[in-house]
């Protein structure tokens, strides 16, 4: 960096300058405040196993903040995952198939048996993950699949792992308050940003 380059004296660069670039670019996604502690999270735990379901915009950020991690992503968009492979060269992205639409969110609530994903790879089920954040399908519009399944199924991962924190987005929508207070447990609960809830699963006291 020459001399032309440095910032001006008393002013420090923003380190979270491409985090607010990313808001402004993802309108109606999520908030700055959301974004630095889902990053901050996966960056405390890198080189780390991160899952992430849904895949968009932010993508590259969960990617770089687990530098020389496994960052693996679920998506049912077939759209969205070429996208990503053409933003992010490498990117690991597994297409599902989910098997609901929102308005069944009642009614599955305790259907274990309809709940979990069956289309994972083993990949997916034999790695102990640190970090899994659940912000897919689409749970806006009653033609949407509803986050019953990848909620219930990261509560399952999580089980079967240790230390994992697992963090679901959008948690002022009734389908991802119920799902994640039944299944993740409001005693796991380390903190809410917004509509962001981060839980964390420990050894001991798991369900």
């Amino acid at each position: 960096m020459s001399e032309h380059d440095q910032p001006p004296a008393g002013l420090a660069a923003d380190p979270d300058a491409d985090l607010r670039e990313l808001v402004l670019d993802n309108p109606g996604q999520g908030s700055f405040d959301e974004y630095k502690h889902l990053r901050d999270t996966i960056r405390a735990h890198a080189p780390g196993n991160l899952l992430v379901f849904g895949v968009g915009k932010d993508s590259r950020f969960w990617v770089e903040a687990n530098q020389g991690g496994k960052t693996v992503f679920i998506e049912h968009e077939a759209e969205w995952i070429e996208k990503t492979r053409e933003m992010i060269p490498g990117v690991v992205v597994y297409q599902v198939t989910y098997r609901t639409r929102r308005p069944q969110w009642k009614q599955l609530l305790h259907r274990q048996d309809k709940l979990f994903m069956e289309d994972l790879p083993n990949d997916v089920l034999a790695t102990n993950w640190d970090v899994i954040f659940v912000d897919s399908p689409q749970g806006g519009s009653p033609k949407r699949p509803g986050r019953m399944q990848s909620i219930y199924t990261a509560w399952v991962l999580a089980k079967r792992s240790t230390d994992v924190h697992v963090l679901v987005h959008d948690c002022d929508r009734d389908v991802e308050q119920l799902y994640s207070d039944t299944y993740l447990g409001p005693e796991r609960m380390v903190t809410q940003v917004r509509t962001l809830r981060h839980y964390l699963f420990r050894p001991t006291g798991t369900r």
